[in-house]
């Protein structure tokens, strides 16, 4: 059909010719979409808010000889609040480049959508600190990527892990990124990132509620959130430019 209507969101833009822009969308239902803005950046334009990152809205495109084209957009949200505070800002930018490197067009992922839009309006309107808010993104992004974190039982030797049998003073357990799971203090072998009793059990109850749990106290550390980096750009298998702006 030459003309669809679907809800998406803009990850990314750049600006094309004088007056236009091309924008990437995610759509829950046709995954990536790259479009063109017409006259977008003219002042006044009635697609000048659609053109922009974050904007997430009910758009009206046109397919014409396989290129689309973005006709009107009833806005939804805009995120504007991300702007005025530079951490929520990178995090949200960094969450955006991770959905434009994983999703694919005409690839349906209504469930990374909706956990794109719940994370970003956590970022704008909430007062849990930005890196709780991304490392329960991370978690959900790349369980839905179909590599669910372990977190319950050792990666390696299944079996489960308890914080609280851990040795006095000792690392509960570690994490290892490339496989994505806990690994127990009897199979650590040179991982980096160590976990305290309190990183496991935060884990265990980000993968239980997921954004839910940002409701109760809670707190990623530094290491926790670097491994939590590094798995989910593994699963991308490319780099992430904003990551490196995270703070």
């Amino acid at each position: 059909m030459p003309q669809i209507i679907t809800n998406a969101i803009v990850l990314r833009r750049a600006d094309y010719r004088d007056n236009d822009r091309m924008i990437t969308l995610f759509s829950p239902t046709l995954g990536r979409i790259d479009a063109l803005c017409r006259g977008c950046r003219r002042q006044k334009s009635p697609l000048m808010a659609a053109s922009e990152l974050f904007c997430a809205g009910e758009y009206v495109l046109y397919t014409s000889r396989e290129r689309v084209t973005v006709v009107s957009c009833q806005v939804t949200d805009t995120y504007y609040g991300l702007r005025a505070d530079y951490e929520k800002l990178s995090h949200g930018m960094y969450a955006l480049e991770l959905c434009a490197a994983a999703v694919q067009p005409d690839q349906e992922n209504e469930r990374l959508f909706l956990l794109l839009l719940r994370s970003l309006a956590h970022l704008c309107y909430g007062d849990v600190p930005p890196r709780r808010v991304t490392a329960v993104f991370l978690m959900g992004f790349v369980s839905l990527l179909g590599f669910r974190p372990q977190v319950a039982r050792c990666a390696r030797c299944a079996e489960p892990v308890l914080p609280s049998r851990a040795p006095e003073g000792a690392p509960a357990a570690s994490f290892d990124p490339e496989t994505g799971g806990v690994i127990c203090p009897a199979c650590r072998a040179g991982e980096t990132c160590r976990l305290s009793e309190s990183d496991v059990l935060y884990m265990q109850a980000i993968m239980k509620t997921g954004l839910e749990s940002l409701k109760s106290p809670g707190e990623c550390s530094d290491e926790l959130f670097e491994a939590l980096r590094k798995m989910a750009e593994a699963r991308v298998d490319m780099p992430v430019r904003s990551g490196k702006l995270l703070v």
